[in-house]
């Protein structure tokens, strides 16, 4: 055998060889369990019902985190997108709708949130829907939010109920540190608001806000503090 058929052979043996290795190695039971014992080890809050994971794609279905629940996750790769840290990914709830991308330690996504969706995780009632855009280092830990309403936007707080024909806002995050730099509602009641929330990560419902805002309902000004565990927050009128 010639010099080049050994080296074709070799390289054909290792080529089916790696070939082998993906599509056989139980990817997906590897990654539950180190996912399993990282969520264990560390007391985060989530759960989930399957996870499927492979070298050209992941998904997970029914991801709960508190009161908050995820209906699918996809995230799209390929081997070399992985060592450069490149994935597609999109999520599906029923309070928004995100897709977005990785690449290197930044993310970039757009999001869809439901009103209603958002609503109802506090036992409440909405509708209308609000866009965002969200850009993230994974490494510094430091992003920002921009939101925007493309429609009218109601809120049925028992205490506040909101109905307004625009919503804009913007927030930065910077490592535990979620800061509302602005967020406005404008129509036949405005709404402003300013804060912070410390975010847990690990339990994202124990998130504690604090936030001050000012409301005018009709020729009815009124400013108010919100403040508390997110899935809880004491809600308090300011003279």
């Amino acid at each position: 055998m010639s010099k080049k058929k050994i080296i074709f052979s070799i390289l054909a043996f290792f080529a089916a060889l790696i070939v082998t290795l993906i599509i056989t190695f139980p990817l997906s039971a590897v990654a539950s369990k180190i996912i399993s014992d990282t969520v264990t080890k560390n007391k985060i809050d989530l759960r989930y019902d399957k996870i499927d994971i492979t070298f050209f794609g992941a998904s997970a279905s029914n991801i709960k985190s508190g009161p908050l629940v995820i209906k699918n996750i996809e995230l799209d790769y390929n081997p070399i997108g992985l060592i450069f840290k490149r994935i597609s990914f999109k999520a599906d709830s029923p309070a928004f709708m995100l897709t977005g991308k990785l690449a290197g330690s930044n993310i970039n996504a757009d999001v869809k949130a439901s009103v209603a969706g958002i609503a109802q995780i506090a036992g409440m009632s909405g509708s209308g829907s609000i866009d965002g855009k969200i850009e993230y280092n994974i490494k510094d830990e430091k992003g920002s939010i921009n939101v925007t309403s493309p429609n009218k936007v109601s809120f049925n707080h028992p205490l506040m109920p909101v109905a307004v024909d625009s919503v804009q806002g913007q927030a930065d995050i910077d490592k535990n540190k979620l800061t509302i730099k602005n967020f406005s509602a404008k129509g036949a009641n405005s709404l402003n608001i300013t804060g912070f929330v410390d975010l847990n990560k690990k339990k994202i419902d124990t998130s504690v806000l604090n936030i001050n805002g000012e409301a005018s309902m009709g020729n009815y000004p009124l400013k108010f503090n919100l403040v508390g565990p997110a899935r809880a927050p004491k809600f308090s009128i300011k003279k």
